[in-house]
């Protein structure tokens, strides 16, 4: 009777080993979802970028095209400014004066909507302006515009973004 109670349990050297191939298992398990881990985090960033070019690409373009007065473009040494009325707005303001510059402080590309063109040299305009402001990309390197008949050419660098030109054709 003893014997049979021995052949039915499992030996200490069986556990071990069992247990020693769980944790390899578990290691090499925990491996792969680390890298899939980063490859995800990797590819999130990617795509993050991505979609902020597309919405810059998106919303110069539709400025732009949609303008309904002569674009004035201020031209600075890294840093130009595009101020135009236009029939494109993102807060449902009818005919809104756009404006893209880029801040000194952050580097920022920025996109402002408001009622009234604005000049950013009149602080006391600005404060009491209605306005909107959304900020595009940060870091930027370089932010130049020019036109030449009936387009309008955008060149802007990130260090977070691929380098983007692009002419965009105006209506007017």
């Amino acid at each position: 009777m003893r014997q049979c109670l021995l052949k039915k349990a499992f030996t200490l050297i069986e556990v071990l080993i069992s247990i020693v191939l769980l944790g390899i298992m578990f290691t090499y398990v925990y491996t792969i979802i680390n890298s899939t881990k980063a490859q995800n985090n990797h590819y999130l960033k990617k795509a993050d970028t991505i979609q902020t070019e597309q919405k810059i690409f998106n919303l110069l373009s539709l400025d732009i095209a949609e303008s309904t007065s002569k674009i004035s473009i201020s031209n600075g040494f890294r840093y130009d400014l595009i101020s135009f009325k236009t029939q494109n707005s993102i807060y449902e303001i009818v005919n809104p004066n756009v404006l893209y510059f880029v801040s000194k402080k952050e580097s920022a590309l920025i996109r402002v909507e408001s009622l009234e063109p604005l000049k950013l040299d009149n602080k006391e305009q600005v404060a009491h302006a209605f306005l909107y402001a959304d900020i595009l990309t940060t870091d930027t390197l370089s932010f130049k515009a020019s036109q030449d008949g009936d387009f309008v050419t955008i060149m802007l660098r990130s260090p977070s973004l691929k380098p983007m030109v692009f002419q965009i054709p105006t209506i007017n």
